[in-house]
């Protein structure tokens, strides 16, 4: 959640004013499904809320997973015609030294860095508005960019209302009151350490391993 707008913007939304609109849209199923999740604790019971929450949370990222590798295996080729059409000097090195840039798509140039096959400076950003171009820095243009947005949205009405709210409701009631204090102290902190470790490593992961 976190990173929900990277991970629109792996989804082929280029525009910064729809990644940020689709991000909220996706905090704010987050924040309706932990207050939804206070109706629904008491009335199905804890452990159930849980492995429902966890089955939709397993589903979505499944799906998810493949609809990036489906996107990868589906990116649009690149024209070396395109590229060397803003200037031989914009073009990115790695594109040029390739032995064979016919081979190459839209996912191969996202592997090297500047992150495309033209440089991202200004004057290339400001030449492609220009155009009516679109400049894509993070995913590849695809048809399967609106599910990937909604399979995000169900991964947190899946979380939010289970495995989001009702694992802190357990973890306080497990304890003996007199060692409630320590236990619940002990749980929150091994939960924001383990929360500060995933958010450092995932943007690191995702640019070494690739998004599918």
């Amino acid at each position: 959640m976190y990173y929900s707008s990277t991970i629109v913007q792996l989804a082929r939304f280029a525009s910064n004013k729809t990644v940020l609109a689709l991000s909220l849209i996706t905090s704010g199923l987050n924040v309706v499904g932990s207050i939804v999740s206070r109706f629904f604790v008491d009335r199905f019971g804890r452990r159930r809320l849980m492995i429902i929450s966890m089955f939709g949370i397993i589903i979505c990222l499944i799906a998810l997973s493949v609809m990036f590798h489906e996107t990868s295996i589906h990116a649009p080729p690149v024209s070396s015609l395109e590229s060397f059409h803003f200037g031989r000097n914009s073009t990115c090195s790695s594109f040029l030294q390739a032995p064979d840039v016919s081979s190459w798509n839209c996912m191969s140039c996202l592997k090297y860095h500047p992150g495309a096959c033209l440089a991202i400076t200004d004057a290339i950003q400001g030449s492609c508005h220009k155009e009516r171009r679109t400049l894509y820095t993070q995913g590849c243009p695809t048809k399967f960019g609106i599910f990937a947005v909604l399979l995000l949205g169900l991964y947190i009405i899946s979380y939010s209302p289970g495995m989001g709210t009702a694992p802190w409701i357990v973890n306080f009631e497990i304890y003996p009151l007199r060692h409630r204090r320590m236990g619940g102290g002990i749980a929150v902190v091994s939960n924001w350490i383990s929360n500060l470790i995933v958010s450092e490593t995932f943007l690191t992961l995702t640019e070494t391993l690739g998004c599918s």
